[in-house]
């Protein structure tokens, strides 16, 4: 069966998206999954000795979040699951789109990011990329916009 994705990384762009995604998930009486991506890499160099110790406290943030995302779920009645990966972001989440059969991929917008006409925000560029490379709807939860 489709899923709707609903990857997370904290803020209120992660949190409007979650709401998004919940909503949808309600409405479309689909399995929801909240996807959660450790990627030490995108935080540029590292010391390789605090490498583990950052990986151990990405973890334990990504649990948290998908904890808290999942409850908000659950608070309305609706089940939800959630998953944990590490690697590439978009790789990583491209593969999972793929695994779970999903439908659609909700992302929140980082705080101070508006819609761009143009489309050339990072954040619409990485959406747009994985849409291309899977044939999976993405969207975009920009914070403090209603959505239908």
């Amino acid at each position: 069966m489709e899923c709707i994705v609903c990857a997370t990384r904290g803020g209120e762009g992660s949190r409007a998206a979650q709401m998004a995604a919940i909503k949808r998930a309600r409405k479309e009486s689909k399995p929801l999954v909240f996807l959660f991506v450790i990627d030490p890499d995108g935080l540029g160099e590292i010391d390789e000795q605090l490498l583990y110790a950052i990986r151990q406290e990405l973890n334990w943030m990504g649990k948290t979040l998908l904890q808290v995302a999942k409850s908000r779920a659950e608070a309305v009645g609706l089940k939800a699951s959630v998953e944990i990966r590490e690697g590439n972001m978009q790789e990583q989440i491209e593969i999972f789109l793929r695994e779970a059969h999903a439908s659609v991929l909700l992302l929140g917008a980082p705080r101070g990011v508006t819609a761009n006409v143009f489309g050339d925000d990072a954040v619409e560029r990485f959406a747009q990329s994985i849409q291309d490379d899977t044939g999976i709807e993405v969207s975009i939860i920009y914070p403090n916009r209603e959505t239908d």
